[in-house]
């Protein structure tokens, strides 16, 4: 869409609103760009790790990194 600015194009961070569009989104992200997906639910006393059976060890290692810090 030819987006002129300094951050187009590098986010570390994509929020979604709900589960189903942050599922649909990490998909197409693994699947077509060869992302490494990394999740967790913040909100309770401590973040959970999730992950899909088809995770890889990159994938389930980079997930549990992500909680660490953000515990």
């Amino acid at each position: 869409k030819d987006i002129n600015n300094e951050v187009a194009g590098k986010a570390d961070v994509l929020l979604v609103p709900n589960l189903e569009t942050g599922n649909s989104l990490s998909k197409i992200m693994v699947y077509f760009m060869n992302a490494c997906a990394a999740g967790f639910v913040v909100g309770g006393k401590v973040p959970v790790v999730v992950t899909s059976r088809a995770d890889n060890a990159e994938s389930r290692l980079a997930s549990i990194a992500a909680a660490i810090i953000a515990a």
